[in-house]
């Protein structure tokens, strides 16, 4: 059943007023709606709420012409989220977050610290049959994958208490598809005739294809960590995202470590609008504490509100740009 649209703005700012009285009942606000979620404000205060788990509430606030550093910023939710308390923390603005729990607001409590997920010995042994392959084996979130361009070509994945196999394929479908359809075929000309697709497509002169269209930031972000004399950097390699990726082919903002000298630079990568990348920064700022930060973005994507976001992060950005590694009109 479809909402209609006025209608949900209309019953999300209703819930955001009605959560808010009972802690801000004596402000005076302008009220403002943005997709599904809501803004109240005035000169030194802003409380905002989002009902969807698609754009992050903190982008659209940092946007708004209220922000400064002398307003005091409520942000509602309706469930925890440690990303979202990773990513306040990166930026020099007074930012509370509340829970709604039924019809009253909590403070979110402490998020746990970030504990990096260690890899099994047995995945980790496994993980070397992926190192002859023409492609760049990460570790992430516990998990033990093998990339080309930006794209997943194979993961090592638990079948069993202490048995892992790899599996190939981009994406969760293509990785059941080989599974199904190649049972009785070799990993290595699987993975081999997979690697040699991706670079087909994922190329300057490559034909238009969805492969080449995918995951555009991490594709810029790999011909960097290949190349980090690009930026000016001595060293470079891909870290983990804040919060596991849920979909392996959801183009999102990426981040990397960088290194010249003993000064570590944080680099996020994005390509498209992508409202996103300033908080994501934000909580790899928290999380890595780098000395320096680098935007690297197609000029064509940096965008005016990407600047008034990152005027407020606890390090001000380097915007960079490197040659785009995918073919023009696609």
């Amino acid at each position: 059943m479809m909402k209609d649209s006025s209608q949900f703005e209309s019953l999300v700012l209703a819930k955001l007023k009605n959560l808010a009285s009972p802690l801000f009942e004596s402000a005076d606000y302008t009220e403002e709606s943005f997709q599904a979620g809501a803004l109240l404000y005035n000169s030194s205060l802003l409380i905002a709420y989002s009902a969807s788990e698609e754009g992050s509430v903190l982008s659209f606030v940092l946007a708004h012409h209220e922000v400064n550093d002398d307003v005091a910023i409520h942000l509602v939710v309706d469930q925890e989220s440690s990303e979202l308390y990773e990513q306040v923390l990166g930026f020099g603005l007074d930012v509370t977050i509340w829970v709604a729990e039924g019809k009253k607001l909590v403070k979110h409590p402490h998020a746990i610290p970030y504990q990096r997920i260690r890899v099994p010995e047995k995945a980790k042994k496994l993980a070397t049959e992926l190192e002859k392959f023409d492609c760049r084996v990460l570790e992430e979130h516990g998990r033990i994958r093998a990339e080309v361009h930006g794209i997943e070509v194979a993961r090592v994945v638990q079948v069993e208490d202490d048995l892992f196999e790899i599996n190939v394929g981009v994406g969760e479908y293509d990785k059941s598809a080989h599974n199904t359809l190649n049972w009785n075929s070799g990993i290595e000309q699987n993975l081999e005739e997979v690697i040699a697709t991706v670079r087909k497509f994922r190329s300057k002169q490559g034909a238009p294809h969805p492969l080449n269209r995918a995951l555009r930031s991490r594709w810029l972000m790999s011909e960097a960590v290949s190349n980090p004399s690009l930026l000016g950097l001595e060293q470079l390699d891909f870290v983990e995202s804040l919060l596991p990726a849920r979909d392996a082919l959801r183009n999102e903002p990426c981040s990397a470590l960088g290194k010249k000298g003993k000064s570590v630079a944080l680099v996020l990568a994005a390509a498209g609008m992508d409202l996103s990348l300033v908080p994501q920064a934000a909580g790899q700022i928290h999380r890595h504490k780098p000395d320096s930060l680098i935007f690297l973005l197609p000029e064509q994507d940096q965008h005016p509100a990407i600047f008034r976001q990152a005027r407020h992060l606890l390090i001000e950005p380097t915007f960079m740009m490197i040659e785009e590694p995918w073919p023009k009109l696609v």
